[in-house]
């Protein structure tokens, strides 16, 4: 399995950063493993080219996401797997640019599963015409999409416009965890279906039922995107057949 692409919230631009970044690549791919010790700073400074001040400010961050613990006269070390924080986004981009096996990536689809419908009902009641604009444009980018990374900057597009419509901001916190996972998951998806394009009607059945304002509807489109999408990742393979099943007659009878 490829290593996922994810999008990492702490800024990387500076030097500190970087060393958040790069150390924290290293823990979570298993390069530094539970119960290790961290090399000392001496080396660590020499290795990455960075003062004691930025390392440790750097070991600050990794240890209030879970994944390092100091202590004196025994230094850092890095904590159990259970004890780090896999919702913070930069922890989860980093799990997902690890070469992630197939129970992981199942576990962020039944993440997604549990937080998006409910999204997409509420997304419903409560968007406002210029976010359901937002939606629109970005299901039409993934209707013109002619490759897979075209289709999954809008797909990512489409789904984060649906999480801003809830206008809930006790939601904010886990948009950048959700796009996180979204953008690694989308990819992986996609390539497995053979025909990238073979979710965009059920794209479409949600945005249909954002438009009208069908809470209900919405939740259930978006409940059966995701079924499907699960389908996909644990049976890799060709894309569906194009059988009429009831969920897809039901999506094919003419609207009132």
């Amino acid at each position: 399995m490829k290593p996922m692409r994810a999008i990492a919230t702490y800024s990387g631009r500076n030097l500190h950063g970087q060393v958040v970044h790069e150390m924290g690549r290293r823990i979570v791919g298993g390069t530094c493993p539970p119960g290790q010790a961290l090399p000392n700073e001496e080396d660590l400074c020499r290795e990455l080219g960075v003062s004691r001040t930025a390392l440790r400010e750097s070991v600050k961050v990794l240890a209030a996401k879970g994944l390092v613990e100091s202590r004196p006269r025994i230094g850092t070390r890095v904590r159990a797997n259970e004890d780090w924080n896999m919702l913070d986004p930069d922890v989860l981009a980093w799990r997902c640019a690890t070469l992630p096996d197939a129970h992981f990536v199942l576990q962020l689809n039944e993440m997604r599963e549990i937080i998006e419908p409910a999204s997409a009902g509420l997304a419903a009641r409560n968007r406002s015409l210029v976010q359901l604009r937002h939606m629109e444009d970005a299901y039409a980018a993934m209707a013109a999409a002619e490759n897979i990374d075209d289709w999954v900057a809008a797909d990512l597009q489409f789904h984060s416009a649906i999480l801003a419509a809830t206008n809930n901001p006790l939601l904010r916190p886990l948009a950048a965890m959700i796009r996180t996972a979204l953008e690694s998951l989308l990819g992986l998806s996609a390539r497995k279906a053979g025909d990238f394009r073979v979710a965009l009607p059920d794209h479409q059945a949600v945005l249909e039922a954002i438009r009208k304002q069908d809470g209900d509807a919405a939740h259930r489109r978006m409940a059966a995107l995701l079924a499907d999408t699960r389908a996909r990742l644990i049976k890799p393979g060709r894309p569906r057949a194009a059988a009429v099943t009831p969920r897809t007659a039901a999506r094919r009878r003419p609207r009132s």
